[in-house]
């Protein structure tokens, strides 16, 4: 499951740049990710993962989370999957 979900961030996870992503918990696996907008500058994305946050609160795009990624969105999932499921490697 978990290396399903990675896959699927890597498809999403751009070269340069950021994309906005919307999440869908009750997609199947491997559809739940789906990228709305590619900017190339930080601000853009954010204004954007905005106007998506408020669709999703209006009702008019269905979402459980907005999310940005830039080239690094991989790599951040694997720090967060390490200290969910496996914190005493932390210590």
């Amino acid at each position: 499951m978990i290396q399903q979900i990675r896959n699927e961030i890597k498809q999403l996870t751009p070269e340069s740049g950021y994309n906005v992503i919307l999440l869908d918990s009750f997609a199947p696996q491997g559809e739940k990710l789906t990228r709305v907008k590619h900017t190339e500058s930080k601000q853009e994305a954010l204004l954007f993962q905005q106007k998506y946050k408020e669709f999703v609160k209006n009702g008019k795009v269905h979402a459980d989370s907005v999310f940005i990624y830039d080239n690094h969105a991989l790599s951040d999932f694997d720090s967060k999957t390490i200290i969910q499921f496996n914190p005493q490697m932390l210590q």
